[in-house]
């Protein structure tokens, strides 16, 4: 996925990677998330918040990237019921085998843990973007969108509970930018589109539950480290290669 990383390289991909990290960091922010599993890098230090004492780890296939873990995203090379968070960040649409990638993201939650999956919305102004002839093959247009729907679906067939789902970038770029120069998002034309677009937004953000009959919380005090599983790992232990990580808890 190297070209998606350099879409998100590029002024529109830094800002929805900007805005993406913001609902990630309010979304965690409710849950219970000592052991954040995230799977995709956004590069240029944009990455959602964690609180407290919780522990991230960024997953990527990204050669000298910002990244901790690097491996295949179809085979997480972590114990089954390891973390209580996974992020799927645009991971569905690029790949030839999304199946996989869910159910790999299922079987490393634990107990009561919660799936976050963005993905791009082929009901929206950005669906319609990619049929144009000029999109053709070119990211993020080149992706293979997943309904809202759909992916709820994959989660009830996994036997994880559907939550709250959220919507954002109604817009594509460059409509946006135009959309952001001639309307103020705090005025109240602003404010009336953005609610009448909630819905039909560029980027869904789709969240799960694993339930599990006479499940608990676990302990406050968990192991920080991850356990990796013999034999399955490319490469572990990997540190972020840009310095600054822009962090948003807004």
């Amino acid at each position: 996925m190297e070209w998606l990383h350099d879409w998100f390289a590029t002024p529109a991909g830094r800002d929805l990677a900007a805005r993406e990290s913001r609902l990630l960091s309010r979304r965690l922010a409710g849950l219970y998330a000592r052991r954040v599993l995230q799977l995709g890098a956004y590069g240029n230090g944009f990455c959602p918040t964690v609180y407290g004492d919780a522990r991230q780890w960024v997953m990527d296939d990204w050669p000298g990237g910002p990244i901790d873990l690097r491996a295949e995203r179809t085979v997480i090379p972590l114990a089954s019921g390891s973390v209580d968070v996974v992020i799927l960040v645009h991971q569905l649409e690029f790949c030839d085998r999304p199946h996989q990638v869910f159910r790999e993201a299922a079987r490393v939650l634990a107990p009561e843990g919660h799936l976050l999956v963005l993905g791009f919305n082929p009901f929206s102004l950005w669906g319609l973007r990619r049929l144009l002839p000029r999109a053709a093959g070119r990211p993020p247009w080149s992706g293979r969108y997943l309904s809202a729907g759909r992916m709820t679906d994959w989660m009830l067939l996994l036997g994880l509970t559907p939550r709250k789902r959220d919507s954002l970038a109604p817009l594509p770029p460059p409509l946006q930018a135009r959309f952001a120069q001639s309307v103020s998002t705090d005025s109240a034309q602003g404010q009336s589109l953005r609610l009448a677009w909630r819905w039909c937004g560029g980027v869904n953000l789709i969240m799960g539950q694993k339930r599990v009959h006479g499940a608990k919380q676990p302990p406050l005090r968990w192991r920080q480290r991850l356990e990796l599983m013999p034999g399955r790992v490319a490469e572990a232990g990997l540190r972020r290669a840009q310095p600054e990580i822009h962090r948003d808890a807004s």
